[in-house]
């Protein structure tokens, strides 16, 4: 998030925290900070923090949700625990209105896939709840 924000400033740029450090906002400023931009006020920053649950490992059902919607009509295979949240909260900042219909959007997926695979029962309810018919929208 830090080189996005350094290269395109804060206003263009949504996180969403995953729960792997505490304050994330104040470690982005920081980070930008060290890249040699502008100073960014932590308060500036936009980052989600609704999708950590219980903690860092913890899959949540907006996040199953996210990584059956991008399978199922993308093809596209995220990790449960880094680009299933930034898909989730990219659905949660539509639903809620903080992206509005026809802004251009780009969720940036950048890599994680290895990731999946160490979290076998996450693969096993996608298919179970897939072979069930439901749908990936809670």
């Amino acid at each position: 998030m830090a080189g996005l924000v350094y290269a395109l400033g804060e206003g263009k740029v949504l996180g969403v925290n995953c729960g792997a450090i505490s304050r994330p906002a104040a470690k982005v400023a920081e980070l930008v900070g060290g890249l040699g931009g502008a100073p960014v006020g932590a308060e500036r920053l936009s980052i989600r923090l609704d999708h950590v649950s219980a903690g860092y490992g913890e899959l949540t059902e907006p996040v199953m949700a996210a990584l059956q919607l991008a399978a199922g009509t993308e093809g596209i295979v995220l990790d449960p625990i880094y680009t299933g949240r930034a898909l989730a909260g990219l659905v949660s900042a539509i639903d809620d209105g903080q992206i509005r219909p026809g802004e251009r959007t780009i969720l940036l997926h950048s890599g994680g896939l290895p990731g999946l695979f160490g979290h076998p029962t996450t693969l096993a309810r996608i298919l179970v709840r897939r072979a069930e018919g439901l749908s990936p929208r809670p």
